[in-house]
Order: structure tokens, then C-alpha cells, then sequence
């Protein structure tokens, strides 16, 4: 079988990443995730540019009441990383976490007499009624581990051993107030007091669901990727391949590996959607494991957007296909420009070709860009 080239697997990522969709409504809104799958959201604004850059034209308003209305639901689950999903994606995302972070419950909290899943239905007590403030919900479990576990559970206190009490997929996450593109969302509830139609999902049944729309999102993929995405072994993914049987198919790619694509090819969406102003922890560079992460740009490129010290990703430039800069929003005096910096070898562009994409993000934002600079790269 005749090898994908670079830019075939460029090609059929980015129809997949900016499909056609007709409208800037809450369905349509809603629409864009269930295509794209999990957005991953440490940064507040995330979810809102993950629209804004591929479906140019939505109001901030819009978004923010879906997630005020959670029919947009975010919370800490693949990895132990906060995701934006819908409904229906959470419910499975839930299931998959669950099983994924059961060992390092266990391991790290070194549970003795309380299994993980004993853990989880306290948590969830505790946040069945009312939104739980981060800290209260520690408090409350560290009392709980110290009347029923071992010293070593109850007397760990640290970063990892906190956001491990808190970090629970079955819970919400929220703001205190509606500005949810700029607060720490610190406050949980659990998801199906607030949802009580959120659906039950096994493992194995939640996972190959998931890898199919991750496919259907990044697709092709490696094994690694999909393990990588939602935190599973390679077997767990292989078990998820075969169950999703023919609508799956395997496809020689440049770098050797083999990638897994739906059988259904993209026949719709954009090749080249122009210039968009992508997200920090954009889906075109965390959709996939480490050593894929270049489908875009080039391996010496990464540094520059990447900063594997501490896990962030800076917001970055689509143009042309490829990633060409990143760029930030600067307030001064309640006046906002953004910068951009360009990727070396990429020569700055022009500043109108950034006037469709400022509009987009302005709409999302809410926000006003008084001023575009372009600079070149380091």
C-alpha cells in the first residue's frame, strides 16, 4: 500500500479540524464539539478561540451560556488535564478516566482500607447539592481518608496529592461568576446532579467510542497518539481498534508508523482555511503524542511554542497549512492588541491577512483589538 505523504496527513487533518458547518447558533456551536471531540481547556479562554477559529462569526454570548446552561461541560478527566466537552462526549470521558486514574489514586494517596472507587462516591456526596469550593473539598477529604485509611493517605499534602481529591472526572467545573474565558473555573459540583440525564458508559465501550471521534477529529493517528490522548495503555487502544472493526483501517505513513484512519475518508471541510488564531493547547499540536506533534510545523520550531518545562502551550498561528507563529493578547489601560511572532524561518505577514481572524476572536472575546503588531521570529 502506497505511503501517506506529509502533506496528505495535513490535508486530511485539517478538513476534519474545520469542518463545514452552516450557522453560528448554540447547535451549531455544539455541532463543532461533537466533531472536534474534547477541547483541552487550562486556559480559560481556550474553548472560546477552539470556536472562534474554526467557526468564525460566534458571539461570546453564545458560548458562555452553553456553558452556563451545561450543555458545554468542562472538567478534569483524560490525563488530568481539564477538557471542554459535550454531553455526550463527557459521560464516556468520565468512564475512561475513571479507570486511568484509579491506580495513581491508589499508589500516590497510598490507600490502604479505602478502594478509589470508595474515594470517588464520597467526592461526589460531598458536591451532590451545592458547588464545592476546591479547598473545602479537600478539607473534607483529607478528614474523611483520616477516620478510615492509613497516616500515610490522610498525612500527604502537596500540589498532586490536592488535585488528586478535587481532580475528579465525575465533577463540574465553574467559575464564580459568568466570566468563564477568564476565571479559574474553581468551584465542582457533581456532573449528574446538575445533568441527571448523563448517560452510564463501561470502559472499553467508552474508550472505542472515544478513539473513533478522536479519528474523526486528528485522524490519521498512530497507536501512541490515541494512548497517548486519553491516557491508556497501547493494548487498552488495540482492544478499542478492533472493537470499532472495518470502520477502521490502517495506513502506511512518511515516518514509518502506521496510522489509523476511519474508513470513511473527509470528503468536506476546509484543506487550507487561511489565516486563524488557534488556541493555547490547540488540537493540532496536542491531539498528538510528543514525537508527532510536527504534522504542522518543524521539529526545531517546537521550543518556540512548546515549553516542555512546565507542559504550556502558547496560542499559535494557522497559515497555509502549517503553523507559522504563535501570538498573545496585550491589555494596557483597557485597551487590547495582540502580537504576534513569527516562526523562524516564516517572514512576517501582512497585517491584513490577520483582519478576518481578529474579527472572529473579537466576537468570542467580547473584546475590542485596538492594535496588531507582527514581528519577526527570534
Amino acid at each position: 500500500m502506497r505511503r501517506l505523504t506529509t502533506d496528505e496527513l495535513r490535508r486530511r487533518t485539517l478538513q476534519r479540524q474545520f469542518p463545514k458547518i452552516n450557522g453560528t447558533d448554540p447547535e451549531s456551536v455544539l455541532e463543532l464539539f461533537t466533531r472536534l471531540g474534547p477541547i483541552q481547556s487550562q486556559v480559560p479562554r481556550a474553548p472560546f478561540l477552539a470556536v472562534s477559529s474554526r467557526l468564525p462569526g460566534v458571539p461570546y454570548s453564545t458560548i458562555r451560556d452553553l456553558f452556563e446552561q451545561h450543555r458545554l461541560l468542562k472538567t478534569t478527566n483524560i490525563r488530568g488535564t481539564v477538557h471542554t466537552s459535550t454531553r455526550e462526549h463527557f459521560a464516556m470521558l468520565d468512564a475512561v478516566a475513571r479507570r486511568t486514574r484509579a491506580a495513581q489514586l491508589r499508589n500516590y494517596l497510598k490507600l490502604d482500607q479505602v478502594t478509589p472507587e470508595q474515594l470517588a462516591t464520597e467526592v461526589e456526596a460531598f458536591t451532590a447539592a451545592d458547588w464545592r469550593a476546591r479547598a473545602d473539598i479537600v478539607t473534607h477529604l483529607r478528614t474523611w481518608l483520616t477516620e478510615r485509611d492509613s497516616v500515610g493517605s490522610a498525612s500527604l499534602r502537596d500540589t498532586l496529592s490536592d488535585s488528586l481529591l478535587w481532580g475528579h472526572s465525575g465533577l463540574l467545573r465553574r467559575p464564580r461568576d459568568e466570566r468563564w474565558e477568564k476565571r479559574t473555573d474553581i468551584l465542582h459540583r457533581r456532573a449528574r446532579s446538575v445533568v441527571p440525564e448523563l448517560t452510564q458508559h463501561q470502559f472499553d465501550e467508552a474508550l472505542a467510542a472515544l478513539v473513533r471521534v478522536h479519528l474523526g477529529s486528528y485522524g490519521p493517528a498512530t497507536r501512541d497518539d490515541l494512548a497517548f490522548f486519553f491516557g491508556t495503555s497501547l493494548g487498552a487502544v488495540d482492544t478499542a481498534v478492533k472493537a470499532l472493526g472495518e470502520n477502521v483501517v490502517r495506513l502506511p505513513g512518511p515516518d514509518r508508523d502506521d496510522h489509523l484512519d476511519l474508513a470513511e475518508p473527509p470528503t468536506e471541510g476546509e484543506e487550507d482555511p487561511g489565516l486563524r488564531l488557534l488556541p493555547e493547547f490547540d488540537g493540532l499540536l496536542v491531539g498528538y503524542a510528543g514525537k508527532h506533534r510536527t504534522r504542522f510545523l518543524e521539529d526545531y520550531q517546537l521550543p518556540a511554542i512548546w515549553a516542555k518545562v512546565n507542559g504550556l502551550f502558547a496560542p499559535i498561528v494557522l497559515y497555509d497549512g502549517h503553523i507559522v507563529a504563535s501570538w498573545k493578547t496585550l491589555t494596557r489601560s483597557n485597551r487590547t492588541a495582540v502580537e504576534v511572532r513569527m516562526l523562524d524561518p516564516h517572514p512576517r505577514l501582512a497585517e491584513d491577512l490577520f483582519s478576518d481572524a481578529i474579527l472572529a476572536t473579537e466576537a468570542a472575546l467580547a473584546v475590542k483589538v485596538a492594535d496588531l503588531q507582527v514581528l519577526a521570529g527570534d
